[in-house]
């Protein structure tokens, strides 16, 4: 086994990485002599991190969701360890989407081989900034590997954190909610330099990964490795037709609807036109604003 650590946040799925990490541990008597961050604290976290990467772990496994890979990211890229510490994933958040586009199996013990047994595999991320905010040399914003959104999907993202308990159902429960009250926000978005769309959005979607949102397939064309990302952004659809737009969101099948606009992009901006929404970081959630993404390609490393 190579020398990681794993970092299990007993939080993520309102409890569900814990109770993964234990029953993993039951079925791999190995797993007790392993290094272990057992932290919800970002700050405990990241120092549990530090002082096992110090220790010489080439490779941290997640045990938690979408959030906590994030983390994780945010840490190896920020540090300026990525080159040499990997990172591996086992899904027990609530959303756990970048698992589901890297492949990675939903079943954690199959999860667990993967990140003990797989070869470190590049994958893209984003370095996202704020125009005004973050000093063009200095570190970005936020470090993103699998999407950035706002819209509708922020205004999911910030409720859904605001829940004491997060359901298997919670986020199309909670996107249907916020569709019923959403009044579109108005925006200017380039890509790679060039005006790409001006106008209300019900979502805007940059994506390295396919899904997010629990499964709903926003960029069915996205790969994690192309040194692209997949701007998808749906402008202001008449409310009638948003029993149809969602089922097709969640099959990956809207990228024909008139109203939806899709490009790749090595690079994207934002720049509210108003009043905005949140913005949704790898299921995190972000303040609103206007934002400049550029794609780093094979940025970090997965074990997978």
């Amino acid at each position: 086994m190579r020398p990681l650590v794993f970092l299990v946040n007993p939080k993520a799925g309102s409890g569900r990485a814990g109770a993964v990490w234990d029953r993993l541990v039951e079925s791999h008597p190995e797993l007790r002599g392993a290094r272990v961050v057992r932290e919800s604290d970002p700050a405990a976290a990241a120092a549990g991190l530090r002082a096992a990467i110090a220790g010489g772990a080439t490779a941290v496994v997640a045990v938690g969701g979408d959030g906590t890979a994030h983390m994780v990211a945010n840490l190896l890229l920020g540090d300026g360890v990525a080159d040499r510490v990997a990172m591996g994933l086992v899904p027990g958040g609530t959303g756990s989407d970048l698992c589901k586009s890297l492949g990675i199996p939903h079943q954690p013990g199959a999860a667990l081989a993967a990140a003990l047994t797989g070869e470190p595999r590049p994958l893209d991320a984003f370095a996202v900034r704020r125009p005004g905010v973050d000093e063009p040399a200095g570190p970005p914003w936020r470090w993103c590997v699998n999407t950035v959104s706002s819209g509708v999907a922020g205004v999911v993202v910030e409720a859904v954190h605001r829940l004491p308990r997060k359901g298997a159902g919670v986020y199309l429960r909670t996107t249907i909610e916020a569709l019923l009250g959403y009044r579109p926000v108005r925006c200017r978005i380039a890509v790679d330099g060039e005006p790409f769309y001006e106008g209300p959005i019900f979502l805007l979607a940059v994506a390295n990964g396919v899904t997010f949102g629990k499964g709903m397939k926003v960029a069915p064309h996205a790969r994690l490795d192309d040194g692209l990302a997949d701007v998808v952004v749906v402008g202001d659809l008449p409310r009638w037709t948003l029993p149809l737009r969602l089922p097709q969101l969640q099959l990956g099948r809207h990228l024909g609807v008139r109203q939806v606009h899709f490009r790749q992009a090595r690079a994207m901006s934002c720049e509210p036109l108003g009043p905005f929404t949140p913005y949704e970081l790898d299921g995190d959630v972000g303040a609103p604003g206007p934002i400049e993404l550029k794609v780093v390609p094979g940025a970090v490393r997965v074990l997978r």
